[in-house]
């Protein structure tokens, strides 16, 4: 037997595993199943996002990463553009693909029921780059969580 190491591994990553250890936006928990810090992690990345209902993220892009997100509950409205100008919704069981550098927001459309989809990134680094400056174009959360 050689040393299984350096042989490629299939890997299981349980939910209650998930690492939150990775950079957030404001409105947003992702938690982590595979990066660059997992052995084999060579050109993607994956994880599950969660907003809370009623919440917003702010404005934010991965750099030159694409991502693909699923929906797995819950309805997720999206907003894209220099100012946050358009914008789509998407549900259980929906793809939604966002380009690299596109500036986007992400909303739970529900004032009662938290939304969440799996995610996976073209890359393995943890690109999050926030843009606090295009505020004033964000759609308001429903819900405020900053006191809590």
């Amino acid at each position: 037997m050689g040393d299984t190491h350096s042989d490629p591994q299939i890997r299981v990553v349980h939910h209650d595993q998930l690492d939150g250890n990775t950079p957030q936006t404001p409105g947003l928990i992702r938690e982590v199943a595979f990066d660059g810090r997992n052995p084999g992690a060579a050109h993607l990345s994956a994880f599950r996002s969660t907003v809370r209902p009623g919440a917003a993220t702010g404005a934010h892009h991965h750099g030159d990463q694409e991502t693909v997100l699923y929906v797995i509950s819950g309805t997720a409205r999206y907003r894209w553009g220099d100012k946050l100008e358009k914008v789509a919704e998407a549900g259980p069981g929906d793809f939604v693909f966002i380009p690299a550098h596109v500036i986007h927001q992400e909303i739970n459309a529900s004032p009662e029921f938290e939304t969440v989809w799996a995610v996976v990134r073209s890359g393995v680094d943890p690109v999050v780059v926030n843009l606090p400056e295009l505020d004033e174009y964000a759609e308001p959360a429903a819900v405020d969580y900053t006191h809590l």
